[in-house]
């Protein structure tokens, strides 16, 4: 079973190779063409440039913009991460500040080596325009003074196909109804055409946009590397250095807006602080003058210091509480959630900072998602869940910090109003000295505590330097990063070869015609007689190629046949041998001439009778008569001995059809025919008759069963494996004698074999030359 099985594989695996080997030429002819195709397209498809410089990103923290204290906290820039910075380079804002030291809006190009390239800085000439943005011209250097502007023909606002060629003068304006532009000559005019677009200035950030992208060399990295793309490698390099220097540039912008900010702020409350500070000293001063107290009692002095006490915490809770209240309204809102900040809140509550930190990585990672899928990607969907959990549960944390605040005030509130009763119960001068004094040491100590931060913010003002750094610049890309052509060729070969073979393969599984050996011994138990190589057009229009060359691989192959019809023979004297096909052109008529000239070269006295009456072709290759033969035999107007021609070879003679009858299949269904037959038998060893094509008309079948042997030919590469089924239904069914199939015509490849067979051609003399 498994020898079965393995012969079986070798066996189509050999057949692979014979359907490549078949179709190689038309495999060839693709591999060349998709390689031709691969190359034009590497050829003429555009350098891209990548250029990269490398950050350090200052990553900020919660509260790490100054101490601990309630104004530091509340002028605290919030959280920074690597990837809230990614976006920042990535934005269209950043992008335009870049675009203004690099010009991405001008583009130049001209025909270098077939192609279209384009020249940048190198161009010859500048463009100025005002109008006309995005549309593309082209410009023919006349002489040193003059060009020829042509704008191709294009469709205006109306629909109506307009164009624009004229003859201009180097530095004037040309203002049309679709353009404003000047053209100033910079160098010598090498080229005869350029090419130049000029686009939008408000679509410059999205234009230099398009080529920035942004990575975090490690997971736990604070250094970016920023690369940027382009089809001229000195833009690529001098974009990613601007980008850089922007980045950084926008940084410091920032720091400054934030310190001129706290610095207008205690300004305005330095200003208010001052006044209410000169105003609690002169009350005091004036209280002191006209009461003559100088001092408070012990029990005055505790009371007052219990009460700013609790008003200092019931002040630090009621800004807590305006904070979360902030806080609660920008979530619920869900804007600016990637810059919040949890600021002027009791630290202690790290839970709700750290839910805080949560939800911005996860509206970050949305943002990025997003940038390259649709709403309805499966982790787009996942995070805006987590998005909106998150937000529900910060709401919700708020609400109980917020209701815990609130119990927090009425417990002070209490408190305060219980020591205001103890003050009130003092003697009037000592409870109005100590109130006095009381506001002027609150109003003292935030004069002092304003001042000092006033001081500090000045010098960072002043002093203002970006926590980021630019590490390494971007250096001029020496080799484009795509396209990457040796590759691009390459699969255009490998396709093309894949394409040639599955359609040598589709052919191979369409074509219903007959190949070789295989074909027939898998479709049907007729025996194989032999095959018959392919014989050339001009020997074919010769008489006899087994006669006039002997030592072929084609008069091997009939003497092939002729010894396996021996074994066919009967016992009787004479072998009736009768040669038919499926339909005309298989080469029924040269099998039956050269099987008969092979014959008569054995020393067996042979007769070849052409039985095709309806469109006999036998005569003509003999160069014989056909005034007589076996139609005017078979009516009964000529004798056999007359209709018998001897040819020039010996032991071979020939009855010709004779004129067309009208009722050929009559005269061969008649007794005569039977007649005629034991008559030769009686005088010729072999009597081979050629007969017609048994798919066509019904006379091939009356003659097959007269007949000792039937020799069915089909012929490769022409035959359709649909006639094996007719062949095997005449030998299974009708009860032909000795019916055998001889495949003709079969094409040899160099080793001598054709497709499953062969008899060593090339061994021959004849097939040398």
């Amino acid at each position: 079973m498994n020898n079965t099985h393995i012969d079986e594989d070798e066996i189509d695996l050999k057949e692979v190779f014979r359907t490549i080997y078949r179709y190689k030429y038309m495999i060839i002819f693709f591999v060349i063409i998709f390689t031709l195709v691969s190359a034009y397209i590497a050829y003429f498809k555009p350098n891209v440039y990548k250029a990269s410089s490398t950050v350090e990103v200052g990553i900020e923290r919660y509260g790490s913009y100054g101490g601990g204290d309630v104004l530091s906290m509340a002028m605290s820039p919030g959280a920074a991460n690597a990837e809230t910075e990614m976006e920042i380079i990535r934005s269209r804002f950043l992008a335009a500040k870049a675009a203004k030291e690099v010009d991405v809006l001008h583009r130049y190009y001209t025909i270098r080596r077939f192609k279209e390239v384009e020249l940048y800085k190198s161009s010859p000439f500048q463009v100025g325009m005002l109008r006309g943005y995005g549309m593309s011209f082209e410009l023919y250097p006349v002489d040193d003074k003059q060009y020829r502007l042509v704008l191709p023909e294009f469709k205006d606002e109306n629909k109506t196909t307009v164009s624009y060629d004229k003859v201009l003068p180097y530095g004037e304006e040309i203002d049309t109804p679709y353009f404003h532009l000047n053209v100033v000559k910079t160098g010598e005019m090498t080229d005869s055409k350029f090419r130049f677009v000029v686009f939008d200035p408000k679509e410059e950030g999205s234009i230099a946009q398009g080529g920035i992208s942004v990575s975090q060399l490690s997971k736990y990295s604070t250094i970016l590397e920023i690369s940027y793309e382009d089809n001229v490698a000195l833009r690529a390099q001098e974009f990613a250095n601007a980008l850089a220097k922007a980045y950084l540039q926008q940084n410091i912008e920032k720091k400054t807006k934030e310190a001129t900010q706290k610095l207008e702020f205690i300004d305005k409350q330095l200003k208010f602080i001052t006044e209410n500070l000169k105003s609690s000293a002169v009350k005091l001063e004036e209280f002191k003058k006209s009461s003559s107290t100088i001092s408070l009692s012990t029990k005055a002095e505790t009371i007052i210091r219990q009460m700013s006490e609790k008003e200092t915490q019931l002040s630090e809770i009621s800004i807590e509480e305006e904070m979360l209240s902030r806080l609660y309204q920008s979530v619920k809102s869900g804007k600016n959630l990637e810059s919040m900040a949890l600021v002027g809140v009791d630290k202690s509550k790290s839970s709700l900072a750290g839910m805080i930190k949560e939800l911005q990585s996860a509206i970050i990672k949305k943002k990025i998602l997003r940038a390259d899928y649709t709403e309805m990607h499966p982790e787009v969907v996942k995070l805006r869940k987590t998005i909106e959990q998150l937000k529900k549960v910060i709401i919700s944390t708020i609400k109980n910090m917020e209701k815990n605040i609130k119990e927090r005030k009425v417990l002070l509130e209490k408190s305060i109003a219980q020591l205001q009763k103890k003050l009130d119960k003092l003697p009037a001068d000592e409870r109005m000295f100590g109130q006095l004094q009381r506001k002027f040491s609150v109003n003292e100590k935030i004069y002092s505590y304003l001042l000092e931060k006033r001081s500090e913010t000045a010098i960072l003002k002043a002093a203002t330097v970006s926590k980021n750094r630019i590490i390494d610049t971007a250096l001029l890309p020496g080799a484009p990063i795509k396209p990457k052509r040796k590759l691009i060729v390459l699969v255009g070969m490998i396709l093309g070869l894949i394409v040639g073979i599955a359609l040598a393969f589709l052919r191979a599984f369409l074509d219903d015609r007959i190949k070789g050996e295989e074909d027939i011994s898998h479709a049907t138990s007729v025996p194989l007689l032999g095959m018959i190589p392919h014989i050339k057009e001009k020997d074919a229009a010769e008489k006899l190629k087994v006669v006039i060359s002997p030592k072929s691989a084609v008069a091997e192959s009939f003497r092939h046949l002729r010894t396996n019809l021996q074994f066919m023979e009967r016992e009787k004297k004479s072998h009736i041998i009768s040669v038919t096909s499926t339909i005309g052109g298989e080469g029924k008529t040269t099998v039956s001439m050269n099987l008969a000239a092979i014959m008569s070269m054995a020393e067996k006295k042979t007769i070849l009778i052409n039985m095709d009456m309806r469109k006999p072709t036998l005569h003509e290759r003999f160069g014989l008569e056909n005034v007589r033969g076996m139609s005017t035999l078979l009516s009964k107007h000529t004798s056999l001995a007359k209709v018998i021609q001897h040819t020039e070879y010996t032991h071979l003679d020939v009855i010709t059809s004779g004129p067309v009858p009208p009722n050929p299949s009559e005269l061969i269904q008649g007794d005569l025919m039977k007649k005629v037959l034991e008559k030769l038998s009686e005088v010729y060893d072999v009597i081979i008759m050629d007969t017609p094509p048994v798919g066509l008309v019904t006379d091939a079948r009356t003659l097959m069963h007269l007949s000792d042997t039937s020799i069915f030919v089909l012929r490769a590469e022409y035959s359709k494996k649909g006639f094996i089924k007719g062949i095997d239904e005449l030998y299974k069914h009708d009860g032909i004698r000795g019916l055998g199939i001889l495949l003709n015509d079969m094409k040899m490849d160099r080793s001598g074999y054709g497709y499953g067979y062969g008899y060593g051609y090339g061994y021959y003399e004849e097939d040398q030359k």
